[in-house]
């Protein structure tokens, strides 16, 4: 009897503590708030970083964030002074749901992280640096900039 209803209490305890997956699924709770989560880039203030200057398409000089473990370029103006990413492109990247892509759309024309910004419906903005290398990015509407690489690595989800 005492094993029963401790199994009970027990059961009872774990459902209260759940709240049926209100809330839980992938994507921006409250879009105000841009908290680490707990997903591959939860700790990314803490990270290394490199500071690094872009040519947009018009000639202007870009400032960008590289985090070379992650592999996740981003908009400088992202990063607050405080240390705390304040754009909607890092806001995607945490909490944003994954794009779904078909895998027969990945048929190597395009990079699978283009595709993504393309989904949603985002500019896409190329930049080159001062030896020549070329990224695309995908500009979100606070004007922020994610690498399409940083896209495909953590925000698509291949479909059949």
């Amino acid at each position: 009897m005492l094993t029963r209803s401790l199994v009970l209490a027990s059961a009872l305890i774990t459902l209260s503590a759940c709240d049926g997956g209100a809330g839980t699924g992938p994507g921006p709770q409250d879009p105000s708030v841009q908290s680490g989560g707990t997903g591959p880039l939860a700790a990314l203030e803490s990270s290394p970083f490199q500071n690094e200057v872009w040519i947009g398409e018009t000639g202007q000089q870009i400032q960008f964030l590289y985090y070379p473990r992650e592999n996740l370029r981003i908009s400088a103006q992202c990063r607050s002074a405080s240390g705390q990413f304040i754009c909607e492109a890092m806001r995607f990247m945490r909490n944003g749901m994954p794009v779904e892509i078909a895998r027969r759309a990945l048929d190597g024309r395009t990079s699978a992280g283009v595709k993504v910004c393309m989904r949603m419906n985002q500019p896409i903005i190329t930049v080159h640096n001062s030896v020549g290398a070329e990224d695309s990015l995908c500009q979100f509407p606070d004007g922020s900039l994610v690498a399409n690489g940083g896209l495909e690595q953590y925000k698509m989800r291949v479909i059949q």
